[in-house]
């Protein structure tokens, strides 16, 4: 195989200077070249060849490379401690990090022996020693915080040391790597056995990783021997006790809807896979065409070296002692250092599979999960991902060519459509191929690995940004191969959006935003185009939930303009727009913004219909205004008029904005200015009633500022008078809910060039809000010399109850919620810092993320949401928790669907769209209700089983669905506690 034929692009050759754990170190070049110690110089060499070991598609040139490589290593390894170091540092990063070399190392290592066994014996000690370091930092014997290597969890780490060891089994005396197996699966066994009927995870990780590893054993000998002693370990894993929960749906990537819809498949575990995976190859003598065949090669080198070697003219094999494995009592209380942890995975839940491709083709274009070599790979790509985590390009180049490190035949080419796919399998069925070609694609195997990390259950190992980082990286590495991929898998989630996880859902909105974004937004919309018109009169639906948020995210990232110009494609060479998608453009908080400004604003003043009028037509001149703007801002879409000349207490507003403005103003003048705002709005005010004169420049005047807001003010008085028009007595109904969103508008409006100065001016004047909120002041100001005299308070004492308390900060949430309504995001994140700020209660913004059903509506209120219960403190959390429960529940109710059946999903038809979006709201909420007893209850169990406080909790939580009126619905959240526990 060569590159081109392979499609395959070789590595830069301009590397950079790595560390002996191979990662790359940066140095700064003078302009002239600086002299490097030639001692150095070769340690730098050596190990940048060793970490290309493998890369080479051709094996004879590959071997030819290992033994050129070999010569410096053979003179120097004893004589340069510094470069016996670094290789062996080195040889154990690559294993560790890159798996997929194991053999391309073992082929050094063989050819080392044969020129100066001492080599071999290092390597072997040395990694016998990693072994007993890290079952000793189990056992506590010692400390892997500094081992980097330890990220994936010591007895992952080890799993890559046997499977090394394994494939040197050749150059190991006596077979002694069997003894090790055994040594493994009997602790496992015995793990497990004296957990009883309770799932032991760790016994389950070192079953797997042992048998996953023993195939390694074929990679260089072909033995009958080696055989019969494999066959004997199968013997011995068959009395692996496999215990597991009897159900796992906190775990279900898909959720059938209590039966409503077909999930794409069941899901399988590791555990039950590896063994039965074995035995398939045992039932064929243990042929396996997955490795690499380089005796060929290989032999003819060893032999020269053998004969030329002064000591010994036959292999020399090492020995491989047995491990001090910990004791048993010390293995149930291990906890991985990190949480970027396979060991902890495997410690916390059963480990099911994700599954993507081989769903919708007649044939393979990934080997089948149930399969060895669909479990090897998996394996590979989830350590190459844990382990590589610190490269995200490094992981994504290995990723792509796993391939070239096994079997030739395995995968067809890299790029192949499935066209073509198509048509090998067709002459595989019709026996043209023969033997049969293969359909497998390592763009699939690698894609799908991704996926299935970032598709985890209960959560992912790295932050899923991470995974999208690695997917793009890997497209732009290969983007003609990879992109039919990712499309593929796109519609894989995008048809199966009914009965996937709704926390899942979140991740795929997440994933395809970063996705279409970092590919100029571009998407094929139109396969989209006949669901969003056939789902037109429902809201609530996930693939309708799904093309709406996904819009709104993008909007987010760039601007309405550009989405917008994104919604075409060119058809025998014309454009064409897609249209239904505009409604989408609309993100804001709810779908007729007019009428909600509209009704607030009017309410704020008295409710009279003069007002509403007013607002209406202020309204409707500043929507003029924008429509003759060829890019609307986000700033540009406020409706800020409390300096409006047109309405009342405008100066009011004039005065409210000037002492925002000010940064000086102490918290004895803000707390006049709120009495003063008091005082005025509790005494009704004539205004004059006519129709706007000029709505253009009444809007401009409104943005103009407190400056501008007196000289605005007479020449409408003047214009009155002139006109004599009608006067309208304007009351104020709840002068202090008028004052709050007064100034809390305000200080949205000044700030609102940016998020920044929105937190920037908030948190300046943190006391003064928390003033208007009915907060606890922690501090006083010090008076300065224009404030009151010494000792007098900064805030006057308001004494407010409970509920008074309650309605100003859920006054302050509407109030930014009305200025900021076109952009939700800003809304949820300026809300957040007031909570982080003290000024208002996060119970109030979960409780109103409720309302109107935001929470599943928009995807700006389920991130804050997620964030809040994320930063908050445990005793906050458990009560935050508490209020989500009981709201869902409360909404569950109110959707009034039955009592004793089943809530069904009706299909749509001509009249029952709103009992089907009632239908979809509701197993909307309960897959929101599954997600946050996942992530909060669950894993919170996971991590402290047994705490009584927690125990209290959980049962505190219990009480809480026995108001669910729907009984099934009830019964089946029930169970859920049942999985609390493995």
């Amino acid at each position: 195989m060569d590159f081109e034929s392979s499609n395959k692009r070789p590595r830069e050759e301009n590397d950079q200077g790595f560390d002996g754990h191979g990662r790359p170190q940066f140095q700064d070049f003078e302009a002239k070249r600086q002299r490097i110690d030639p001692a150095q110089e070769l340690i730098n060499n050596v190990c940048k060849d060793i970490r290309r070991l493998g890369e080479n598609p051709n094996l004879g040139a590959q071997i030819d490379d290992v033994n050129y490589i070999s010569n410096p290593i053979v003179a120097e390894f004893e004589k340069i401690d510094a470069l016996r170091n670094a290789i062996l540092t080195t040889i154990h990063s690559i294993i560790i990090e890159q798996p997929h070399k194991i053999n391309a190392i073992c082929n050094l290592v063989f050819i080392c022996n044969a020129k100066n066994f001492v080599i071999a014996k290092y390597v072997i000690e040395y990694l016998h020693a990693k072994i007993q370091l890290y079952l000793d930092s189990v056992s506590g014997v010692v400390s892997l915080a500094q081992e980097k290597r330890e990220d994936a969890g010591a007895f992952n780490s080890i799993k890559s040391i046997l499977k090394f060891l394994s494939a040197l089994s050749p150059i190991i005396d006596d077979y002694a790597i069997i003894n090790v197996f055994t040594q493994f699966l009997q602790y496992a066994i015995d793990l497990q056995t004296q957990s009883g009927d309770k799932r032991h995870g760790i016994a389950q990780e070192i079953y797997y990783n042992t048998l996953i590893s023993v195939p390694y054993l074929l990679s260089n000998d072909k033995s009958e021997e080696i055989r019969g002693h494999m066959n004997d370990l199968i013997e011995l894993a068959e009395k692996f006790p496999i215990v597991e929960p009897e159900s796992h749906k906190m775990l279900q990537p898909f959720d059938t809807k209590m039966e409503n819809l077909e999930i794409p498949y069941e899901p399988k575990k590791l555990i039950d896979l590896i063994l039965p995976s074995l035995k398939v190859l045992q039932e064929n003598d243990w042929q396996l065409t997955l490795f690499l065949d380089f005796e060929p090669f290989l032999q003819p080198i060893l032999q020269t070296a053998l004969e030329n070697n002064s000591i010994s003219k036959d292999v020399i094999k090492h020995k491989l002692p047995q491990f001090s494995l910990p004791a048993f009592e010390k293995v149930q209380v291990y906890k991985p250092s990190t949480e970027e942890s396979i060991d902890k995975v495997w410690q916390q839940n059963s480990r099911l599979l994700f599954q993507v491709y081989n769903q919708n083709t007649e044939f393979e274009t990934v080997p089948p999960i149930e399969s060895y070599v669909g479990l090897f790979f998996k394996d590979m790509s989830f350590d190459i991902l844990t382990n590589l985590s610190f490269n995200k390009n490094e992981a994504a180049i290995q990723l792509a060519v796993l391939d070239l490190f096994f079997s030739a035949d395995l995968f067809t080419p890299v790029g192949t459509s499935i066209e073509q796919l198509n048509m090998i399998n067709d002459d595989n069925k019709s026996g043209e191929n023969d033997p049969p070609l293969s359909t497998w694609k390592m763009e699939d195997v690698a894609v799908e690995s991704i996926l299935t990390m970032i598709f985890q259950l209960p959560r992912t190992l790295h932050r899923e940004i991470y995974y999208y980082t690695v997917l793009i990286a890997c497209c732009k590495e290969s983007p003609e191969s990879m992109a039919p991929v990712f499309g593929r898998a796109i519609r894989y989630f995008y048809a199966n959006l009914q009965t996937l996880d709704y926390e899942l859902k979140i991740r795929f909105l997440d994933w395809m935003t970063t996705q279409i974004s970092n590919f100029e937004f571009s998407w094929k919309w139109e396969e989209w185009v006949e669901d969003s018109q056939q789902l037109s009169e429902l809201k609530y639906h996930p693939k309708k939930n799904f093309i709406k948020n996904l819009i709104a995210k993008e909007i987010r990232l760039s601007n309405k303009k550009r989405i917008r110009e994104s919604f075409i494609d060119v058809v025998d060479g014309e454009v064409v727009n897609y249209e239904e998608f505009y409604q989408y453009l609309n993100i804001a908080l709810f779908s007729d913004v007019s009428n909600y400004i509209i009704n607030y604003d009017a309410a704020l003043y008295g409710d009279s219909p003069e007002i509403k009028a007013k607002l209406t037509d202020l309204y409707n001149a500043k929507q003029a205004s924008l429509q003759a703007k060829s890019n609307v801002s986000f700033q540009d879409e406020i409706f800020y008029n409390f300096t409006n000349p047109a309405l009342p207490y405008h100066e009011l507003g004039t005065r409210v904005y000037q002492f925002v403005m000010s940064h000086h103003k102490s918290n004895k003048e803000f707390n006049d200015l709120y009495n003063s705002i008091i005082e005025d709005v509790s005494k009704p005010q004539m205004v004059v009633d006519q129709e706007m004169r000029d709505a253009d420049d009444a809007t401009a005047e409104t943005q103009a500022g407190a400056e501008a807001g007196a000289e605005a003010e007479t020449e409408a008085d003047d214009n009155a008078n002139a006109n004599e028009p009608h006067s309208v007595e304007v009351s104020i109904s709840e002068p202090v809910k008028f004052a709050i969103n007064l100034i809390i508008q305000t200080y949205c409006y000044i700030g609102s060039r940016s998020i920044y100065s929105e937190v920037s001016i908030l948190s300046r004047d943190v006391e003064k809000l928390k003033f208007l909120s009915g907060q606890k002041l922690e501090t006083k100001e010090k008076q300065s010399s224009s404030s009151a005299g010494e000792g007098e308070a900064n805030f006057e004492d308001l004494q407010l109850e409970e509920e008074t308390i309650k309605d100003r900060q859920n006054w302050i949430i509407d109030a930014v919620f009305r200025i900021w309504v076109h952009q939700p995001q800003v809304v949820f994140l300026i809300l957040e810092n007031m909570i982080e700020f003290g000024i208002i209660k996060s119970e109030y913004l979960l409780v109103k993320a409720f309302k109107a059903n935001l929470i599943i509506d928009n995807v700006s209120c389920m991130e804050s949401v997620n964030r809040i219960l994320e930063n908050s403190k445990p005793e906050e959390l458990k009560y935050s928790i508490n209020v989500l429960f009981r709201e869902i529940v409360s909404k569950l109710n109110k959707l009034d669907l039955g009592v004793n059946d089943v809530v069904k999903i009706d299909e749509l038809e001509g009249t029952n769209a709103t009992e089907v979006d009632k239908q979809w709201l509701f197993y909307e909420y309960l897959g929101l209700l599954k997600s946050y007893f996942r992530k909060f209850i669950k894993s919170s169990q996971d991590v402290d089983e047994g705490g009584e406080e927690l125990q209290e909790f959980v049962e505190k939580i219990k009480t809480v669905f026995n108001d669910l009126q729907n009984i099934p619905t009830r019964i089946n959240i029930l169970s859920w506690f049942n999985e609390l526990i493995n």
